[in-house]
């Protein structure tokens, strides 16, 4: 198989272990390729003294996105099933190395859509971007998935492709998904799913700036602080 040929001015996103590339002929598609050693940052936690005790461990995230992806694929085969995770579509030779092919959410105007973290910087999250995201939020707890990197750059509001046709706005769950801890608590049941992705959600909603609500699981846009003068005239 010929190697997908890749352009560093395609980079979308570049993280800790792997950058994003646009796929150079599939405009509804994306390819994460795992990082070279020498270019990623040094890190003195827990995960980079890992890495380079054990380099194999880079690759464990990857296995564990895919084995949450099946996971969660093959409990729910329906047709109808609609998932708030990107969709992942195996593994390709490129020339930056092995690229993981996964989905791409964009943007009415065809750009890559907007991040949970990006709008929440700007200070542009809307009632209906909470909306988008409640409802991601909801159908992770109830498909019991496995979310343990909730950052809000791993949240994206956009469109997916379904065929030549775009579906509807929607906020999902591109990266993150996968129980990756050392210890897989939460591969022990739906309880210990559950409490961390109650802990999950807190964390998110202090890293946003929203409020999180424990008792119906739901975010909200953070409410004007009382001693705030109003504003008039604008």
């Amino acid at each position: 198989m010929r190697a997908l040929a890749l352009q560093t001015s395609d980079i979308v996103a570049t993280g800790v272990q792997r950058a994003v590339y646009l796929h150079p002929f599939d405009s509804s598609k994306l390819i994460k390729v795992l990082r070279p050693a020498a270019t990623r940052p040094r890190r003195t936690n827990f995960n980079g003294i890992m890495d380079r005790l054990l380099p194999s461990t880079r690759v464990r995230q990857i296995r564990k996105e895919y084995a949450e992806y099946m996971r969660v694929m093959l409990n729910h085969p329906n047709a109808d099933f609609h998932a708030p995770i990107a969709h992942m579509f195996g593994f390709t030779p490129t020339t930056e190395g092995l690229g993981c092919i996964t989905e791409r959410v964009m943007r009415r105007d065809g750009q890559i859509g907007e991040t949970l973290g990006a709008k929440a910087t700007a200070g542009t999250l809307t009632q209906a971007d909470i909306a988008l995201l409640n409802d991601t939020i909801a159908r992770i707890y109830a498909h019991d998935i496995r979310a343990s990197d909730m950052k809000p750059n791993n949240f994206v509001f956009g469109q997916r492709h379904y065929g030549s046709d775009l579906g509807p706005e929607e906020c999902v769950l591109v990266d993150g998904f996968g129980d990756i801890h050392a210890i897989p608590v939460r591969s022990m049941g739906r309880w210990s799913n559950r409490m961390g992705l109650d802990d999950s959600c807190a964390r998110l909603a202090r890293n946003t700036g929203l409020d999180w609500d424990p008792q119906d699981r739901q975010f909200a846009l953070p409410r004007q602080a009382a001693w705030m003068p109003a504003r008039h005239g604008l």
